[in-house]
């Protein structure tokens, strides 16, 4: 039960008119401020005929001020949460330089190449792991080598009519000039001593490729290494100048290094490499080449014999022209192991960098 006044207010609050007293509500007036009840049935409905039920579910209409005190509480209380998360983030990015440490830069990429000074790292997918540093830049070149036949770093290459049999036997080089290889220019720290490695050279050349024939003797041969890791095991190398008259001082596009591995007369089979320089002054992996290599075990160690494409060194072939050459051996005696001992030259001041320092090569 609700007095008439309240059931006023509660019917039609925006009706309801506190001065007239009066309200109204689906078509009833109803006099408002008088003190008489009136029945509640729903709650929207009132009922005149004496039929009443229970009102159970009465609720008093809330107040306008104190709902919108409510939502403006709750709109502040956002608002501080925002400045606060503002602020707070607005600190972490200003400490956040100082609370990290700074990267250390990563050390210059330094070129690691065959027939140098041997280290212990991983062995990096294109490029070998020994290393040696090129000579300083202040420092003067050694004189050039000169075209003589006379002297020991200079290697002349027969022409040929009718092209050698790659086979690995060399039968047919007893007419060739040889050169030999025996000057130390490498030595690793795990190296004995003992000196049982020589390596006698014979070129010649046509029109298609440089031939090569190598008679190695070796006590002990070991090679476990194939792809740029050659030189890690028994082998021979080359390296080539194809531009000597431009006299450079470091490796370049025109210098080529090509090793030529006998295998290990087991399951390794014969096989070569090729690199060749940047105009950086590196030595990179050249992959992709033609070089056809075959080898055969000696009671005194390996003979091997090679066809290098011209067209793998960028070279037309004419009698009589010059080019740079240093004619090396790699010996490893650890089975095993794979490391480059020693290494031999037809040069004794062949350095891995500075093509002045290996000898020449003339096409007779």
């Amino acid at each position: 039960m609700m007095r008439s006044a309240d059931l006023c207010r509660y019917l039609n609050p925006v009706v309801y008119n506190s001065e007239a007293g009066l309200a109204r509500q689906a078509g009833a007036l109803i006099q408002c401020g008088e003190s008489y009840e009136v029945p509640m049935r729903s709650r929207n409905q009132y009922d005149d005929q004496g039929q009443w039920e229970e009102w159970d579910d009465w609720e008093q209409p809330a107040e306008t001020g104190r709902s919108y005190q409510g939502l403006f509480g709750v709109v502040v209380g956002l608002l501080i949460a925002c400045i606060l998360a503002a602020c707070a983030a607005g600190t972490y990015l200003f400490l956040l330089p100082t609370l990290e440490p700074e990267e250390q830069a990563a050390p210059p990429l330094i070129p690691t190449l065959p027939g140098s000074e041997e280290e212990e790292a991983t062995t990096p997918a294109t490029v070998p792991v020994e290393q040696e540093t090129p000579p300083d830049a202040d420092e003067p070149a050694p004189p050039a080598p000169t075209a003589d036949a006379t002297d020991p770093t200079t290697v002349v290459a027969a022409p040929v009519t009718t092209p050698p049999t790659i086979d690995g036997r060399l039968s047919e080089w007893s007419d060739v000039s040889a050169t030999t290889s025996h000057f130390l220019v490498h030595q690793a720290e795990s190296w004995d001593g003992s000196r049982d490695l020589e390596a006698t050279w014979r070129l010649a050349w046509d029109a298609d490729n440089l031939y090569v024939a190598v008679n190695v003797v070796d006590d002990v041969h070991v090679q476990t290494q194939s792809g740029n890791l050659i030189f890690r095991g028994d082998s021979v190398e080359m390296q080539i100048d194809t531009a000597p008259q431009a006299e450079a001082t470091r490796v370049n596009p025109s210098t080529y290094q090509i090793l030529l591995s006998p295998g290990s007369f087991g399951a390794r089979e014969p096989s070569a490499w090729r690199f060749r320089g940047t105009e950086a002054g590196q030595i990179r992996d050249a992959i992709g080449h033609n070089i056809v290599v075959e080898a055969a075990p000696t009671d005194a160690g390996y003979t091997l014999e090679a066809a290098i494409p011209w067209r793998d060194l960028n070279v037309t072939p004419t009698e009589g022209m010059v080019l740079g050459l240093a004619l090396n051996a790699n010996d490893n005696d650890s089975p095993g192991e794979a490391v480059q001992e020693v290494m031999l030259s037809n040069s004794v001041r062949r350095t891995l960098t500075n093509p002045q320092t290996w000898g020449q090569l003339v096409l007779e």
